[in-house]
């Protein structure tokens, strides 16, 4: 009987140590969890360190494809104002006065070898004469159109210089051929000196008959 009472005695007190052992492994099992999370925490902080540094957070720049064609417009509107510049238009220098911008060409510019006539056919009387001498002229330059447009710009002035360059020779020059090389050069000179006095450049490599009758 005696066994039977120690038997009973320790039952519960088995029963006590398996209740206790419960809220050990639970307590083991939470801090285990609590250090697990503890270094979620610390790598993600790590993690959100080096992109802070990194720049990772920081506004993203302006997209350089836009600023690249922004900066082509501006550029393009630069040369469209040279390009005004460059048909004679007068700027403001540095000293507070008017300064004719340059309408030289640049060398790099050149192009292969234009032709263009002009349209007008020219009648003039020779001097000390009573023929007269009708003729068409054509013009050769290397400076592409560029030098077109201001032939046609600027044609008003250029027909009365071809008119009073031609002027200047006589019966001799109009009926020899070398006479008539003369004046062909002529023109030539009268042609660049209205383009030089209007834009700065002349252009023009030879100037040409395309008709010429003397009677």
């Amino acid at each position: 009987m005696a066994d039977k009472k120690d038997d009973k005695k320790k039952a519960p007190e088995a029963a006590a140590g398996g209740e206790q052992a419960e809220p050990k492994k639970k307590s083991k099992l939470i801090f285990f969890v609590m250090i697990a999370a503890g270094a979620l925490v610390l790598i993600g902080g790590s993690v959100g360190a080096t992109l802070y540094f990194t720049g990772f957070f920081s506004p993203k720049p302006a997209v350089e494809g836009k600023e690249g064609e922004h900066g082509e417009g501006e550029h393009a509107e630069g040369e469209h104002a040279d390009g005004e510049h460059a048909e004679g238009g007068d700027h403001e220098a540095p000293g507070g006065g008017e300064e004719k911008a340059s309408a030289e060409i640049p060398e790099k510019e050149k192009f292969k070898a234009e032709y263009k006539a002009i349209e007008r056919d020219f009648t003039i009387n020779v001097p000390n004469s009573k023929k007269f001498v009708q003729f068409k002229v054509a013009y050769k330059t290397f400076y592409g159109t560029e030098i077109i447009e201001r032939v046609t710009k600027h044609q008003i002035a250029i027909e009365a210089a071809i008119l009073a360059a031609a002027g200047q020779f006589g019966e001799e020059e109009m009926v020899a051929v070398d006479g008539r090389a003369r004046i062909a050069t002529a023109l030539r000179d009268a042609m660049n000196d209205v383009l030089i006095r209007n834009e700065d450049f002349g252009g023009i490599e030879e100037v040409m008959f395309t008709a010429f009758v003397f009677q």
